[in-house]
């Protein structure tokens, strides 16, 4: 009977152990982002071309895949729950359309990492010409829709090693933009 209990207890032991290992293993298999450079190969240095607006913070690229996600700032989802289109996302669009259309459509990317959903997180700009037929000028998308009130910044904590103060500028321009009651932050404050 001592015997059937030990391995009873033994059994029982190995048991809740192997459970265990089981749903950590599963847990971790579930929460590891998916392996992108094997989906969609490695990751571009450096894309240049035509770009559409998908929503306030992704591009669709003429012949790219996977999309752009700017980097440095979160906009409102074009869509809510119920896929209904929604005022805040349908104006980050429009804002993100018009700058490409400025700059008719052609945009410089330069890529920073794979996210989550294997989108291509890049800075961008779009060339514009100046005012009074000065020089046309390089405008960061991320920052121009910062200056705008039309996103917030997001994952500020990493830098680009091609442009270490980016993040500062970002959070920067968020605050002015913020304090001015500029785009969409006096709803996103409450305060409409």
């Amino acid at each position: 009977m001592k015997r059937l209990l030990r391995f009873l207890a033994t059994a029982f032991a190995a048991g809740i152990a192997l459970g265990a290992v089981v749903n950590a293993t599963a847990k971790a298999q579930s929460s590891k982002a998916p392996d992108c450079a094997t989906t969609h190969g490695a990751l571009p240095e450096k894309w240049e071309g035509i770009a559409f607006a998908i929503d306030g913070s992704t591009l669709a690229g003429a012949g790219l895949k996977p999309h752009i996600h700017l980097w440095g700032i979160q906009a409102p989802e074009l869509r809510d729950k119920d896929k209904i289109e929604t005022v805040p996302g349908m104006r980050a669009r429009a804002a993100v359309e018009d700058l490409l259309l400025a700059g008719e459509r052609r945009v410089t990317c330069r890529s920073s990492k794979f996210d989550r959903t294997c989108r291509i997180v890049a800075q961008c700009t779009v060339t514009l010409e100046s005012p009074r037929g000065s020089v046309p000028a390089p405008h960061d998308l991320s920052l121009r829709l910062l200056e705008d009130g039309l996103a917030y910044s997001f994952y500020l904590d990493e830098t680009l090693p091609w442009d270490k103060t980016a993040n500062e500028r970002y959070g920067y321009h968020e605050a002015l933009a913020r304090q001015a009651r500029k785009g969409l932050w006096p709803m996103w404050l409450g305060e409409k």
